[in-house]
């Protein structure tokens, strides 16, 4: 009689176990998924925080100085899962995919009453017979080509300490656009105070260190089609044979954490130009 107590016992003991460890695999099977969604969000939080983190440490270290003269590629790795890179100069403008035209996101505008201002370092003088402009009417999948041939369309200022030059009967004119690179070189201009000069040679002699220049385009003459129609701005590419200030700098960031990566785009305008009191205003 005790034997068949004690088997009985036994058998009920091990059912229960049985049962408990049933119930325990199923809470489990319910509970551990759930705490590793918990700590993937928690790991992707964190990934995007250490790039924010990166962000700031990398406006922190371009505000020591003008923007528009920190070195291309500056990159940081502190070790802590942060990374950022900061890129303020190039030889093509715009970079390749950072252009801020609608249409393609290789070339950047020029628009009515929003000319184009390029600070020029003269760290590294340029060699303007190897550097160039191409403007163009935005690709809207058919050809455009603008009206009047020799209808100035874009004016261009050289400027110096004090002095600058301007185009004399050089403009860029409509048959220029979608058409050769145009190169300002040999381009004649005049000065304030009357005197003939050609662009290269007014940036060889004025624009020694420590001066730095500045490069002014702006639109002089509306935009019209030969199909009668107006656009609202022409795009264009320049090419250069040493680096420049980009008009945009560009901060990339990385933030890591357990297999969870977060990157960041960040754009900083470097220059502004005020058309209408004909000035440079930096951010």
């Amino acid at each position: 009689m005790k034997n068949n107590t004690k088997w009985s016992a036994l058998i009920i003991s091990m059912f229960v176990t049985i049962i408990i460890i049933i119930i325990a695999i199923y809470l489990l099977e319910k509970i551990v998924p759930f705490a590793q969604d918990i700590k993937g969000v928690e790991n992707g939080n964190i990934s995007y925080y250490r790039a924010n983190t990166a962000l700031n440490e990398a406006l922190l270290s371009m505000s020591g100085g003008n923007p528009s003269l920190e070195p291309s590629g500056n990159t940081l790795s502190n070790g802590s899962g942060m990374i950022y890179s900061v890129t303020a100069n190039g030889i093509t403008l715009p970079q390749l995919g950072k252009g801020n035209s609608e249409y393609d996101p290789n070339w950047s505008i020029l628009a009515p009453g929003k000319p184009v201002q390029l600070l020029l370092k003269n760290n590294t003088p340029i060699d303007w017979s190897l550097s160039y402009f191409i403007f163009r009417v935005p690709n809207l999948g058919v050809p455009q080509v603008l009206s009047w041939g020799t209808t100035p369309i874009i004016n261009w200022t050289l400027s110096a300490s004090g002095e600058s030059l301007q185009a004399s009967g050089s403009q860029i004119r409509a048959s220029a656009i979608n058409s050769t690179n145009i190169s300002l070189n040999t381009t004649p201009g005049m000065t304030l105070a009357g005197i003939n000069s050609t662009f290269g040679s007014f940036y060889t002699t004025k624009c020694v260190s420590p001066i730095v220049c500045t490069l002014k385009l702006s639109l002089i003459n509306p935009l019209l089609l030969t199909t009668g129609e107006v656009v609202p701005y022409i795009e264009y590419q320049a090419i250069f044979d040493e680096p420049i200030p980009l008009q945009t700098a560009v901060i990339e960031t990385q933030g890591y954490a357990w297999g969870f990566r977060k990157n960041i785009t960040h754009f900083i305008q470097q220059m502004t130009t005020n058309e209408a009191l004909d000035f440079t205003v930096f951010q």
